[in-house]
């Protein structure tokens, strides 16, 4: 919504949302005059807001009582955040623990942090496999039938699989068939290659190699997202039965996340969206933090975190905005 405002306007328009947000009461041109250091008058004060109500800012659910900030209202007072704190450079120290080289680690103690600090439910897009290399793999024996084999990937994402070793070399000649075949590549190269596979291979060799390749790199594929905090939003902001149903669907099936993720737009600046955007009344009482972390100038993978519409916009803008921003930067020296 393009909209152009005076600074009175602006100010106005601040308060209002910051007291409603506050004290989830509707707000009076008295109480922006009292809580603002607006040079004003309560007349010209009141005009200004009628203004920002024709405008659909704000709305008045009473001809006597005060103003609620609608959805562009919100939006309007977070660019307004997100401008003053890009001036003030404000940072934050992350803890060194986070300074880890585990990826999965380090996405599971982000999100839970994220979701315990500012109250929501947190999901996280693991990498891109285009992005995703193999970089080393490794067969330790177990028994004379039995190797565990791990792949190594150059984000520090790894899996390993303890199988039968049927039709194979030994273990040494084994890990230098597979580090010759796949060091070096994608996994988006590796997944294409064993989803267009149509030709029936008559050496057992090769057709045991591939099944356990699938079996390794299916982790790769199955594993998508975490999701971590519903209860927190729950508690946050208590909605109703529809709100709750639809939310744990969004978490339990990667596939809704999926297409829920196509209805929001997500590039490394953090926007902010609510159900009415995405046309979901069951969902209209959220807002929705868009954001993605990156491998140097590449967008490795997305991240959405839901709470309450009415929430503190200012602590959810610093927060996203610095440990995102630090999680791209331990990715990109480190790994």
């Amino acid at each position: 919504m393009n909209v152009k405002l005076q600074q009175r306007q602006k100010e106005i328009l601040k308060t209002v949302v910051e007291l409603y947000i506050k004290t989830k009461k509707p707000v009076s041109s008295e109480d922006v005059l009292n809580n603002s250091n607006i040079k004003a008058s309560s007349a010209t004060i009141r005009n200004d807001m009628q203004k920002l109500q024709k405008l659909g800012l704000i709305h008045q659910q009473h001809s006597s009582g005060g103003r609620i900030p609608l959805d562009p209202a919100l939006k309007i007072y977070f660019e307004m955040v997100k401008e003053a704190y890009d001036v003030k450079g404000t940072h934050i120290e992350i803890p060194k623990k986070y300074k880890l080289y585990d990826l999965n680690l380090l996405f599971q103690n982000l999100a839970v942090l994220i979701s315990q600090v500012l109250e929501g439910l947190v999901i996280f897009e693991y990498p891109n496999p285009r992005y995703v290399y193999i970089t080393r793999v490794t067969i330790t024996p177990l028994t004379e039938k039995n190797s565990v084999i791990t792949i190594l990937t150059n984000l520090g994402l790894a899996i390993s699989r303890t199988v039968e070793i049927y039709g194979l070399p030994v273990s040494d000649e084994l890990e230098r068939l597979f580090n010759k075949a796949l060091v070096g590549k994608s996994l988006e190269k590796i997944f294409s290659f064993l989803e267009t596979k149509h030709i029936e291979i008559e050496d057992l060799r090769i057709t045991n190699f591939i099944e356990i390749l699938e079996n390794l790199t299916d982790e790769f594929k199955r594993t998508r997202y975490i999701s971590v905090g519903l209860e927190k939003i729950i508690s946050k902001s208590q909605p109703d039965l529809e709100t709750i149903i639809t939310l744990a669907i969004l978490v339990e099936n990667d596939k809704i996340k999926e297409e829920f993720f196509t209805r929001l737009d997500f590039s490394p600046d953090i926007k902010v969206f609510f159900g009415n955007d995405i046309n979901s009344k069951t969902l209209k009482n959220l807002a929705f933090f868009t954001t993605t972390y990156i491998l140097n100038a590449n967008i490795l993978g997305k991240v959405l975190f839901i709470t309450e519409k009415y929430c503190n916009y200012e602590k959810n803008y610093l927060f996203l905005r610095e440990y995102i921003s630090r999680l791209s930067e331990i990715i990109s020296k480190n790994f």
